[in-house]
């Protein structure tokens, strides 16, 4: 069964009340057991991938542990090591499970001028897009050419808590067929990183920061279950429909910068 980010957020905020009561209640409990947890915990969330430059807790000094009532001044100071420890490592968790808290006028205000921007295999198609936002005075940001010690895409994007908004290019990249099917019924779907990643940007930015632009060819099946989405096709004077939709969600951009229009 695998590792439920629920229970994990559940356990640590669990963890950090505990052991906050305990530290103001003079430590009634052992404080061995809340490092325990805090290490198992820890060790969960790094098997899927994050926060892998977190470091365990270390045990007290056997000599420095109390064997009779109360409590050592090492044993104590390491039961506000866990509690604050654990209150970090509860709001890491948090942020990568929740939408970045965008001001609530930010269609209404200047923008910053960096734009994630994700992409399969089609390079001719992504260097367009990418020249097209530099000459609009825009950064375009790709997550997977980042200099980042991280693996994981959901932490790269965290890095970039200030970014707002996202265009994903949908490319015919890969042939699928269902199991039951015939080969020579399959057809064109874009990679799955770059599915995963539009639904992401959809549930993190919303739907009215999203642009999907996709490659018109035949039998490239696209989902049409992103409804709202704001979709491009890819085709001869793609970019004004993008300036258009780029002005529309308050991005300070001008056409007479393409030169080559």
């Amino acid at each position: 069964m695998g590792i439920d980010f629920g229970s994990l957020i559940i356990d640590l905020e669990t963890l950090v009340s505990s052991s906050k009561e305990d530290f103001l209640k003079e430590f009634w409990s052992d404080y061995e057991t809340y490092l325990k947890t805090y290490n198992l915990l820890l060790k969960d969330i790094q098997t899927l991938g994050f926060f892998k430059e977190l470091t365990i807790i270390k045990q007290v000094p056997l000599s420095d542990q109390s064997f009779t009532s109360g409590f050592t001044k090492h044993e104590h100071a390491k039961l506000r090591e866990i509690t604050n420890a654990s209150n970090i490592l509860l709001q890491k968790v948090k942020l990568l499970l929740s939408p970045p808290k965008l001001d609530n006028r930010m269609n209404n205000q200047v923008r910053s001028n960096k734009i994630f921007v994700v992409h399969g295999h089609d390079n001719k198609m992504k260097l367009d897009v990418v020249q097209t936002l530099q000459k609009l005075d825009l950064d375009p940001i790709i997550l997977n050419e980042e200099p980042t010690k991280r693996l994981n895409i959901i932490e790269k994007i965290t890095d970039y808590a200030h970014v707002s908004f996202a265009i994903v290019l949908l490319s015919p990249d890969n042939l699928s067929y269902p199991e039951n099917k015939n080969p020579a019924e399959a057809k064109y779907v874009a990679r799955q990183n770059v599915i995963f990643e539009l639904g992401y940007f959809l549930g993190r930015l919303g739907k009215q920061n999203v642009i999907a632009l996709y490659r018109k060819k035949k039998d490239f099946e696209i989902s049409t279950e992103y409804t709202g989405v704001l979709w491009i096709e890819y085709k001869s004077g793609w970019y004004f429909k993008l300036i258009k939709e780029l002005q529309a969600c308050n991005f300070d951009v001008d056409a007479n910068k393409l030169g080559w229009l």
